[in-house]
């Protein structure tokens, strides 16, 4: 159990390592107040030496908050992390409880925060492809389990459309083969994805075969994955979109139409999450821990796992922050 973080801070050139056993779901609200929130909630967790990185498959978390030129990088959360309209509007608040700072979301996640402070990244990279699948882009079964969006241009007169599932890394692995085993059976002349499921899509990828181009943008965090896909792709141009899914719409010229954001909604969602209160994770796993114990069975758990480190704000300040954020964003 656990959702596991780094978290960094950044003074005089050098950089503090924590680590929080706990963190990384929360970690949106946690850092949302301001830097000088922020760094005291950094302070309350586990200070550690270089071996207390993490890699990118325990990293669900991260920040480095650098008080030397006011930037903060950060990734992690639940639907903040998956929902790309959600989390640009998160961003968008943030910058007013962050006035002066750039924010700038972690797309590589730990990855990300190891190559800003100097830390070879290579020594948090465990990424690998050996369990790739066979590669076709059918639809999944259900109409809502789509999760990415491919678009493909075979000629200046046509191009097709794919629902998916999975994510884009799970397509674009497989490097040139892909194009081979295209079948145009389960292509769309176009797409509107609001006609198949609510949520927004977690990625999408363009492929232009003449010009041997390929896009994408991506909403959860993947580490590597372009450095991975020069070399998957030789002769193409490779270019990594992010979160910028417009990218596609313009590449479509129209064909293919994502669902609409509202704003509105969206802002009531992200009020509720930052206003949310967390509850203390160690009840639960003490919990657990007690009715295994009952059945006979052994259980030994992890000093880091114990330690959850929260001083929270009232919630009348946070109220306080929050408003004057909103206010901020509609003036």
């Amino acid at each position: 159990m656990g959702q596991r973080a780094n978290l960094l801070i950044v003074r005089n050139r050098s950089y503090e390592l924590y680590y929080s056993h706990w963190c990384a779901n929360t970690l949106p609200r946690d850092l949302f107040w301001g830097p000088e929130y922020a760094v005291e909630f950094i302070e309350l967790q586990t200070r550690v030496d270089e071996s207390g990185w993490l890699n990118d498959i325990w990293a669900e978390g991260g920040a480095v908050l650098d008080l030397d030129i006011k930037k903060l990088l950060i990734f992690g959360g639940e639907n903040i992390r998956f929902d790309i309209p959600l989390r640009n509007l998160y961003i968008q608040l943030m910058q007013k409880t962050w006035a002066g700072w750039e924010i700038e979301w972690a797309y590589g996640g730990i990855a990300d925060l190891a190559s800003y402070v100097g830390y070879p990244k290579e020594k948090v990279l465990t990424v690998g492809d050996s369990d790739l699948k066979g590669i076709c882009l059918a639809p999944p079964e259900e109409k809502d389990w789509v999760e990415t969006v491919a678009s493909v241009r075979f000629s200046a007169n046509e191009m097709l459309i794919f629902p998916l599932g999975g994510g884009v890394e799970e397509y674009l692995l497989h490097g040139p083969e892909m194009v081979d085993k295209i079948d145009k059976a389960y292509g769309y002349q176009k797409l509107n994805l609001s006609e198949w499921k609510k949520d927004f899509p977690l990625g999408g990828f363009h492929l232009d075969i003449p010009q041997k181009r390929l896009e994408f943008w991506h909403a959860d965090v993947i580490s590597d994955l372009f450095r991975q896909l020069q070399s998957k792709w030789p002769g193409w141009n490779i270019n990594e979109k992010f979160s910028d899914y417009n990218a596609q719409l313009q590449s479509t010229q129209g064909l293919l139409e994502f669902q609409a954001v509202n704003e509105q909604q969206l802002l009531e969602e992200l009020t509720v999450h930052l206003l949310n209160e967390s509850s203390n994770p160690l009840n639960a796993l003490l919990y657990l821990a007690e009715k295994l114990r009952e059945e006979g069975k052994e259980v030994e758990i992890s000093p880091h796992a114990l330690s959850f480190n929260n001083k929270p704000l009232t919630k009348e300040l946070k109220e306080e922050i929050l408003a004057f954020a909103l206010k901020g964003l509609s003036s």
